[in-house]
């Protein structure tokens, strides 16, 4: 039996997608519940379930290449613009991310944090978000091939829509982390290992609340709980990673700056083995630190990405950056090689009696302005926000 999701909203996503996708979904949906299937027979196992390609490498030193973008949001004005945009047939995300593409699909691994749901109609924004499920699909065929599912918004639609948003991004097959539908699927795939390029990854994700409910049996979101992370990082250990990441949705939002809470648990995730910690929440940019591990090496923290694309307007929240980190791997040792931001700012632009947006990469607009018919007032907000995040990063 079909669910919900597949009879009324795969029916949208045909009229706005090409049926190559489409069929390469499918590909990559059945392998997911292969996978899931046989993972989820081992629930006893010492071993969590592993994602991906394991491809291995002929070198003494092997990399890897990972990008982290801030908050996916959903706003009243977004889902009317991508209903238009899809003439008025579908909703259609896909001309959002059209000059982002490039960069997230060069990654090895590409990583939002995704900050709605995908409960089904009726679609909405602000305060209890349930967006399409062709904004998934918009955001994989731009190339995030993992989303984070622990935030404050996530039980927007109740246990239902975190249901339905699990199912949706299974269909898909976006590797995704955060909340699970029960116990079974938490023990086989939390921490979530991915395996690409001969590195083992362990990723970790929390948030600090969601909203007016706290998830109950059988559901479960990963909170902000100190006893919770120590076991999860001694649980990597267990399973023997080469690197954990923890990306964590706190902090206050609109501020420019990290709190103390912050501060304190980002010192207690590096002191406890965490290799990278990356932020969400605020919907605006805060710094990017490097803090003392348990070993030798820093922790890089970047306390908040911003917005990856929302309708928020005001001053610093109307853009984010793009973590671009590499690992090396020399003699089985796995290092931060190196790591730079990319600001990226979303313009809102009337077309057809509807705001509509785009992302645009800051540091090729400045080199290349031509490429991108933004109005001069737009420009000027573009490089308040450009002017505003070297600040604060720096």
């Amino acid at each position: 039996m079909k669910t919900s999701f597949q009879t009324n909203e795969e029916m949208t996503i045909k009229r706005c997608r090409p049926k190559c996708l489409l069929s390469f979904t499918a590909v990559v949906c059945f392998a997911f519940v292969a996978l899931y299937l046989v993972s989820g027979s081992s629930a006893n196992s010492s071993e969590s379930a592993v994602y991906g390609t394991n491809k291995g490498s002929d070198s003494l030193t092997d990399s890897i290449r990972l990008i982290f973008v801030g908050d996916v949001m959903g706003h009243e004005t977004q889902l009317i613009g991508a209903w238009s945009e899809g003439g008025d047939s579908c909703y259609n995300f896909a001309p959002v991310f059209q000059w982002v593409k490039d960069y997230i699909s060069s990654a090895d691994l590409a990583i939002a944090n995704f900050e709605v749901t995908l409960a089904g109609e009726p679609y909405t924004g602000y305060p209890t978000f349930s967006s399409p499920l062709s904004l998934a699909v918009a955001l994989q065929d731009a190339g995030f091939n993992m989303l984070l599912t622990a935030n404050n918004h996530i039980l927007d639609r109740g246990v239902k829509g975190l249901e339905k948003t699990i199912d949706a991004l299974d269909y898909l097959g976006i590797v995704h982390t955060g909340s699970f539908k029960d116990s079974l699927r938490w023990k086989t795939d939390y921490p979530l290992i991915i395996e690409e390029k001969g590195f083992r990854l362990a990723f970790l994700n929390y948030t600090y609340s969601t909203n007016m409910s706290r998830a109950k049996q059988p559901i479960i979101v990963n909170y902000l709980d100190t006893t919770r992370i120590i076991a999860d990082l001694a649980r990597c250990n267990e399973i023997d990673v080469d690197f954990i990441i923890a990306c964590v949705h706190w902090g206050d939002e609109y501020k420019n700056n990290e709190n103390r809470e912050q501060r304190q648990i980002a010192d207690f995730l590096a002191q406890n083995g965490c290799n990278l910690i990356v932020g969400s929440h605020p919907h605006v940019v805060q710094p990017l630190k490097k803090i003392a591990g348990n070993a030798t090496d820093s922790v890089l923290v970047a306390f908040s990405l911003g917005n990856f694309v929302s309708n928020q307007r005001w001053r610093y929240s109307d853009g984010g950056i793009m973590l671009d980190v590499t690992l090396t791997k020399t003699n089985g040792i796995t290092k931060l090689n190196s790591y730079h931001y990319e600001p990226f700012w979303v313009r809102r632009y009337p077309e057809k009696g509807v705001q509509v947006y785009r992302i645009i990469p800051v540091i090729d607009y400045l080199n290349n302005p031509d490429r991108y018919p933004i109005r001069v007032e737009d420009e000027k907000l573009l490089l308040q926000f450009y002017k505003d995040t070297k600040k604060i990063v720096n």
